[in-house]
């Protein structure tokens, strides 16, 4: 898959803007501020619908601007895919608007699987020693774009979820029955048995995968990258019945709690260096690599499931890295559309650039 225009119309810090990237690596120099990562967010936002940076719409309309466009057109092995998404301040009282080969696509979940990408961005380090919340969407965007089937399933989970945890405040209030909570447990149990699934094998082929990855851009034998889904049903060969059997137990607890205290939602990846969790002592540089494992085992899946690599965004990531990992990155990302940015062409020792683009107050210039 490769970008054959990239569009925007009053994005962020541009009020117009055209690009025809070549097939290759095109790297985007500029200071900060100037509305390199701008360019990236764009195409994340055609490939998954949102930011990867905010989910406030309205930030990526530039100023004085009441709505923006992005349009992105990619060559793929079985045609040509045009995907174009409208945002609008709320003072227009008009949703986002999704299209989608020149028709409106009525949902979020229409766009997975269009365009594709993988992206590396500095924030990538809350990966490591964030939130679950951060590790459960690394999984759940990569899974969306495998295929739009897992984003229906969580929605259809999280839709359940909100359900149950309404009822849960109602019963808090006296409004109802504890009794009325067995039709959603029913719903929430087969509701999470897709999502479970899915997140039981992505985990498990990541591991294999970045392993591996590690191994190449670390350069250290010594050190073992490994993950392990961890969650109430990690293990589970019928969520839905051991989740609804989890629920049955822990009524009382939700009850007190007025919240669902078992689930997906409650999900995370143990991440471990030589069988050490990363958090407790791994280094900045042992955590970048980590990260980078991760990143390059999702373009794998992704390649392996749509038989044809993601667009690769990178964002300011090979200036975090020594020569030898940067030189061990770059050998792993050939034959692959890539989107680089950076603030100094010495960042790029060691890489060929095929087009290189200087952007100055969301101006690009040769």
């Amino acid at each position: 898959m490769y970008i054959e225009s990239l569009r925007l119309h009053d994005f962020r810090s541009y009020r117009q803007v055209m690009l025809t990237p070549p097939r290759g690596t095109t790297v985007f120099v500029g200071e900060n501020g100037t509305g390199k990562t701008n360019l990236l967010e764009a195409v994340h936002l055609c490939c998954l619908g949102r930011s990867h940076r905010t989910s406030n719409d309205r930030e990526m309309i530039r100023s004085g601007a009441e709505t923006c466009a992005v349009q992105v057109r990619v060559q793929r092995g079985d045609g040509a895919d045009t995907v174009g998404v409208r945002l609008f301040m709320p003072t227009e009282k008009k949703r986002k608007v999704l299209h989608i080969n020149g028709k409106t696509a009525s949902r979020t979940g229409e766009l997975m699987g269009h365009v594709t990408c993988v992206m590396f961005s500095p924030e990538d380090i809350e990966l490591m020693r964030g939130a679950p919340q951060g590790r459960r969407r690394f999984l759940d965007m990569l899974l969306s774009q495998c295929g739009a089937g897992y984003f229906y399933a969580l929605q259809n989970y999280n839709s359940a979820l909100k359900q149950r945890n309404a009822l849960l405040h109602a019963i808090a209030k006296g409004e109802a029955r504890a009794a009325q909570l067995e039709v959603w447990d029913e719903q929430l149990a087969a509701a999470a048995a897709p999502v479970v699934k899915a997140r039981q094998y992505a985990a498990g082929s990541l591991c294999q995968l970045a392993a591996g990855h590690y191994a190449h851009i670390g350069g250290r034998e010594n050190e073992v990258f490994a993950l392990r889904y961890m969650g109430h049903l990690a293990e589970s060969a019928a969520p839905a019945d051991d989740l609804l059997k989890l629920l049955h137990a822990r009524r009382e607890e939700d009850l007190r709690r007025v919240t669902t205290t078992a689930g997906p939602h409650r999900d995370d990846l143990l991440l471990t260096l030589s069988g050490e969790d990363m958090r407790a002592f791994a280094s900045q540089g042992q955590m970048r690599t980590a990260v980078l494992a991760l990143r390059l085992s999702e373009v794998d899946m992704l390649t392996q499931r749509q038989g044809e690599s993601p667009l690769l965004l990178l964002d300011d990531v090979l200036s975090e890295l020594d020569a030898g990992r940067r030189t061990r990155l770059l050998s792993r990302i050939s034959g692959i559309q890539t989107l680089l940015t950076c603030t100094d062409l010495s960042d790029l020792t060691g890489a060929k650039a095929d087009a290189v683009l200087h952007v100055k107050l969301g101006e690009i210039t040769a």
